[in-house]
């Protein structure tokens, strides 16, 4: 037996999956005790606030700068009296799982198999940049991308509605959830979504927000929650190596404006020409944009911080799952992620970003070439 077949074998053997599934929750059980800043600064005071002003009558208080949707995640966690720092923890976890079956659900479309999904479930909690968001520094970016790549799930199913809601949910999470639009503009063009179906994103995260405008919270506030965290940190790029490492803070609104337009063309024009009838997607050839959009989107937008490559990362296990080759290219993207991570911390004055840019752009590049190739010969299998 050959070292491929071998390591073929060890793929398709579901024990090899579980026990790294198991690996990954007592990973996550050795690791609810820890604190981190981001705990203490921020959610523990919150929490008592929470308690302080009555649970749901704290919402009138613009006591946090997060959407409304996580602080009533929070009061939740506030009234069960069960250990804080376990539940928040605990909750982001488990839509670390949720993400992860998704994505297996999506791959489970290509192969009629349950195992993707059990590789899903075994990986995804495993990614570095996973462990460290939820289990570490109690941070909530599962959630939203949990209901992101059921939105994908359910797009590439061709069930609409529940997609645009699911997208919709997870806008009301968190802003970032626009790093996947470029995905569904196409989906648009190519008439696999109808217009008036992203009208329903806007509606549900007006929804999102009426428990906290009852409960006495101004709705110019409420609705306004993403312009104000966009200016509560007026740094062009906060440890991520994408393209304003190069531009001084000093011009950050003319930058920032400039950027976040030259992202509204880069995804019009990319829209428009790949929605010519000679550009045939597969199912696959869909997997790679997703891929492509969850990584460039981070690189040309200005404002991005350290944790904005999430999607990302998920999207290169959904990528390795079903292209099964370029391995180099997730790999890639899972260590800039985790580059910017680290760089985070006490380590910022020794890591350079310069380094980090150009290995990001680079996967960028390589990646954009494997889908473009990819269209082509899926294009002209179908002319011929």
């Amino acid at each position: 037996m050959t070292l491929i077949n071998k390591i073929e074998n060890l793929f398709s053997n579901k024990l090899t999956w579980f026990f790294l599934i198991s690996i990954g929750i007592i990973i996550k059980i050795i690791l609810l005790p820890v604190k981190t800043g981001d705990y203490v600064v921020f959610l523990d005071p919150w929490l008592g606030f929470i308690k302080s002003h009555g649970y749901t009558s704290s919402l009138k208080y613009n006591f946090y700068d997060y959407t409304p949707s996580y602080i009533y995640i929070l009061i939740g966690i506030a009234k069960t009296g069960f250990n804080p720092l376990y539940s928040v923890k605990i909750v982001s976890i488990f839509f670390e799982y949720v993400a992860a079956f998704f994505i297996g659900k999506i791959a489970y479309q290509k192969y009629k198999s349950n195992l993707p999904i059990l590789i899903s479930l075994a990986i995804v909690p495993l990614l570095p940049t996973v462990i460290l968001n939820s289990s570490y520094l109690s941070q909530c970016d599962s959630i939203y991308a949990g209901f992101v790549f059921g939105s994908i799930y359910f797009a590439l199913k061709n069930r609409r509605f529940y997609s645009i809601i699911f997208l919709g949910l997870a806008f009301a999470f968190k802003m970032q959830a626009v790093f996947v639009l470029p995905f569904f503009f196409l989906l648009m063009l190519k008439g696999k979504m109808n217009w008036y179906y992203f009208l329903i994103i806007p509606s549900v995260f007006i929804l999102s927000l009426m428990p906290a405008w009852v409960a006495g919270r101004s709705f110019n506030s409420l609705i306004s929650v993403y312009i104000s965290q966009s200016n509560h940190y007026r740094f062009l790029t906060m440890n991520f190596p994408n393209l304003y490492i190069w531009i001084s803070n000093v011009h950050y609104d003319s930058v920032k404006m400039a950027g976040m337009i030259f992202t509204f063309i880069i995804t019009l024009l990319s829209g428009f020409w790949l929605s010519k009838k000679k550009y045939v997607f597969s199912f696959e050839t869909w997997c790679r944009f997703l891929f492509l959009c969850t990584i460039t989107v981070p690189f040309i937008l200005p404002g991005m911080h350290e944790r904005y490559m999430y999607l990302g990362d998920l999207s290169a296990v959904l990528y390795f799952i079903i292209v099964r080759k370029n391995i180099h290219l997730p790999i890639g993207i899972l260590f800039i992620s985790l580059y910017s991570y680290i760089r985070c911390s006490r380590f910022n004055d020794v890591l350079p970003m310069e380094p980090a840019f150009f290995i990001y752009l680079l996967s960028i590049i390589l990646t954009a070439y494997d889908f473009v190739t990819s269209l082509k010969n899926k294009s002209n299998e179908i002319t011929q």
